[in-house]
């Protein structure tokens, strides 16, 4: 199985968080999940390959340093800088490939084994919806051009239909460790109830985000979060 991570250029990321994070601080943030997301994958047996899609230098040098396959964005827009790194990879006959975005800090090795053991035979469609607005929080493919990316709100519904439209029963999994993605202040409110995403929380605590105006993290449980940070 190989894994897809795309990422947004960092000058543009997490918009949603302006009000209670800085435009530096954003781009901070988006590391410190993918260093959690890809933490994860390395602890994970099975993983083949790991490729990130993205036009930011930034982000070119994670993958340089790492290690990592990076795929240029071959079209605008998430879904069609997808769908073209998806093709490349269906074209070296690679046959399952996971998508997963880099703001889910809190997946771990075991639900990527979750995910990894849901497909036995192609053709299959596994998913992860978004807790907040019904996206997708991860997409496994096999074979990788099962369907085009349709990724957005409500997408994790789009996806299942499309691939019932092919005759695939779609696999939709309920694992918490995916379904949160950080978009919002309240994503952040949300993260300091869970334990996990060690980098990501020890980020949030470092710039004291859980006490921000709009956070609204109760007294009590931002106390737990720099426990458990």
């Amino acid at each position: 199985m190989w894994v897809l991570i795309p990422v947004k250029p960092l000058a543009s990321a997490k918009t949603r968080l302006a009000g209670v994070l800085s435009a530096a601080e954003r781009q901070a943030l988006v590391l410190h999940m993918l260093d959690d997301v890809l933490a994860a994958l390395a602890a994970a047996p099975g993983i083949a390959g790991i490729a990130l899609v993205s036009a930011d230098p930034a982000i070119a040098r994670i993958a340089a340093e790492r290690g990592l396959r990076l795929l240029p964005e071959t079209a605008p827009g998430l879904n069609g800088a997808l769908a073209g790194a998806l093709a490349a990879l269906a074209a070296e006959s690679i046959a399952k490939v996971l998508v997963l975005p880099a703001d889910v800090p809190l997946i771990d090795a075991a639900a990527v084994q979750c995910l990894a053991a849901a497909q036995v035979a192609a053709p299959a469609l596994t998913l992860v919806a978004a807790r907040a607005d019904g996206g997708t929080n991860a997409l496994l493919l096999s074979p990788p051009d099962l369907l085009a990316p349709a990724f957005g709100p409500g997408s994790c519904a789009r996806h299942a239909r499309a691939a019932a439209a092919l005759g695939v029963a779609p696999a939709l999994l309920d694992l918490p460790q995916v379904a949160l993605d950080i978009d919002r202040p309240e994503d952040l409110a949300r993260l300091a109830h869970h334990t996990g995403a060690p980098r990501t929380r020890e980020f949030l605590e470092r710039i004291d985000a859980w006490a921000r105006p709009g956070v609204e993290v109760a007294d009590g449980q931002a106390a737990l979060a720099r426990q458990a940070s």
